[in-house]
């Protein structure tokens, strides 16, 4: 009887060994973990690669945009401003905010250590909110670009941290919080568009931050700061893919204004009560009629334009553009963004049939070409013009 019990206390003691042991080591890992320790190695990454840029304007400014830096600088007018910015994967270029650059003469970026190297504009984006800077760094000094991650990957609640500059220049700060929120329309002030989606943080920031590079806690750059939308609290950057794909054609000279030639609107309850919009459509053609809950009622075609000469009429509800479905508005407004001369591009729509009153599913080819027109205002949500202002 005792064997019996010895064995089976050993057995029973090493079963408790094997099941513990995973426990243990993960319990072990756990303790391993500190996010204070992950957010410090984050920023220590990423800072050699963060700069000051310090503009001048051609004159003193009182624009009411700029009452921050106003204030903290003695309540005088204005001859620039100071914000963030970081060395782009190629390190002859620094990325930055357009509300730093919007109305710069002279800019600067500033190192770390203090030195200070011209830049000039190579390019701007409104609709990403992005400037491209070029530096000259000189032939003895190659500074470190940061490293980029993939914003497609974030997940909500995941940790981030900013770095930045202070209002002196010198100084870097650094803080942390988590995406809050991956937003694809933000509430905001007319004529403000969302790029394909807006990282929402709740991460504390300094006016000085705009452009500041948003890491994750491997210390590679997902986003860059953008704005705050005070009245609903809401703190916003810019994912880095969108910004890679915009700053890479900026470089490469391609970011030029496109031709499209459509102003419309997204399909509401309003167009659908006037009669303008059909309630419901059958779009699977299964006999069953589906919610027309999706798409842009077009509202008017520009004369000569790529979308008159592809076919598209008013009235028509584009519906789907190459592979992109129009679920949401904010579909539209990327892919219009996205176009490029001499691009064909399919589009999908509904028509009315002037004769029986029936919608029909109809086809068309459009190629894009290039804006060669002044008007820097063809952004609005009701235009179909430029589908990448800068400059």
């Amino acid at each position: 009887m005792k064997v019996y019990c010895k064995g089976l206390v050993t057995g029973l003691l090493a079963a408790a060994v094997f099941v513990c042991l995973p426990v243990m080591a993960m319990a072990q890992s756990s303790d391993d973990y500190r996010y204070e320790d992950k957010v410090h190695a984050a920023t220590s990454i990423v800072t050699p690669s963060v700069v000051a840029v310090e503009t001048r304007f051609d004159e003193p400014s009182l624009n009411s945009d700029y009452a921050y830096w106003s204030y903290t600088r003695g309540a005088r007018p204005l001859y620039g401003l100071f914000g963030s910015g970081f060395i782009y994967k190629d390190p002859n270029y620094v990325i930055t905010n357009t509300f730093i650059t919007q109305d710069a003469e002279f800019v600067r970026v500033v190192l770390n250590d203090g030195r200070a190297f011209r830049a000039e504009i190579v390019g701007e984006s409104s609709a990403y909110k992005l400037a491209v800077l070029k530096v000259d760094w000189g032939p003895d000094f190659k500074p470190l670009g940061v490293q980029i991650g993939d914003s497609e990957q974030m997940k909500l609640g995941q940790p981030m941290a900013i770095v930045g500059k202070s209002n002196n220049n010198h100084d870097t700060f650094a803080t942390s919080g988590i995406i809050s929120a991956i937003r694809k329309e933000i509430p905001s002030a007319e004529g403000d568009q969302p790029t394909n989606e807006f990282i929402q943080f709740d991460a504390a920031w300094e006016h000085t931050f705009y452009g500041a590079p948003i890491v994750d806690i491997d210390g590679k750059v997902i986003g860059m700061v953008d704005r705050s939308v005070t009245a609903h609290g809401l703190n916003l950057g810019v994912p880095i893919n969108e910004i890679v794909f915009m700053a890479d054609r900026i470089i490469s000279g391609e970011a030029v204004d496109t031709l499209w030639g459509v102003e419309s609107q997204f399909v509401s309850p309003g167009l659908q009560k006037a009669g303008y919009v059909p309630w419901e459509y059958d779009m699977d053609g299964d006999g069953a009629a589906d919610p027309v809950d999706f798409g842009e009622w077009v509202s008017f075609v520009d004369a000569n334009s790529p979308a008159e000469i592809g076919g598209l009429l008013a009235g028509d509800i584009i519906y789907q553009i190459d592979e992109t479905f129009l679920e949401f508005h904010y579909n539209y407004t990327r892919i219009r963004r996205e176009f490029i001369p001499g691009q064909l591009v399919i589009v999908r729509f509904l028509r009315m049939n002037d004769i029986t009153g029936e919608w029909e599913k109809k086809v068309a080819q459009v190629q894009i070409i290039e804006d060669t027109s002044d008007d820097d205002d063809d952004e609005s949500d009701s235009s179909g013009g430029s589908s990448n202002p800068h400059g």
